[in-house]
């Protein structure tokens, strides 16, 4: 039996949390620097990406982009905003990871940085057209901490590729549907 992928939220949300679902110490004493904005790695203007390519990448930053605020805001955010950018899975997996670290008193602080390498098209279906948005993604200015500014486990450094699956839908709006991460380094 093949284990399904984990989106690469899910992958954040797991790696920032492991010691600390695990019972682990926070690293004690370390005051929290100034909440950043979103980090969004966006490619500039090239020949190389198609206005359907480009759309697609759009979608993926704007998706990371109010993951990243809701996830920094959590005590006043309206989680269905990420409806906005984001379909099922990919939404529900967002909302459960959210409702966790609420439930905890957890919020984030930095933000998750995607860089695009390629974009291929995939299935087309009575919903629109599909395309896979593949780069590198990283956590390394990414992690929690609780409502008294303790961090919550350490602080990550990962990185690695991901894929995010988009969909151009007739009506001219992109979604992201999935997030998958993959165990390949950038």
């Amino acid at each position: 039996m093949t284990r399904p992928p984990v989106p690469a939220i899910m992958m954040l949300a797991a790696a920032l949390a492991v010691c600390a679902l695990a019972g682990c110490a926070p690293d004690g004493g370390e005051s929290p620097s100034p909440e950043p904005t979103v980090e969004a790695a966006t490619p500039s203007p090239s020949p190389q990406w198609t206005a359907e390519q480009q759309g697609a990448i759009d979608a993926v930053q704007k998706y990371l982009e109010v993951w990243t605020d809701i996830s920094q805001n959590l005590q006043t955010a309206d989680l269905d905003q990420i409806r906005d950018v984001a379909s099922d899975p990919a939404a529900n997996d967002a909302v459960m990871v959210w409702t966790q670290w609420y439930q905890n008193g957890w919020h984030l602080v930095g933000g998750p940085v995607f860089t695009p390498d390629y974009v291929t098209t995939g299935a087309l279906d009575y919903l629109g057209q599909r395309y896979h948005v593949h780069g590198c993604f990283s956590i390394s200015e990414g992690y929690l901490i609780d409502a008294n500014g303790t961090h919550i486990g350490d602080r990550g450094n990962e990185r690695g590729t991901a894929d995010y699956l988009v969909i151009f839908l007739e009506n001219g709006r992109h979604l992201v549907l999935e997030d998958t991460p993959e165990d390949k380094p950038c």
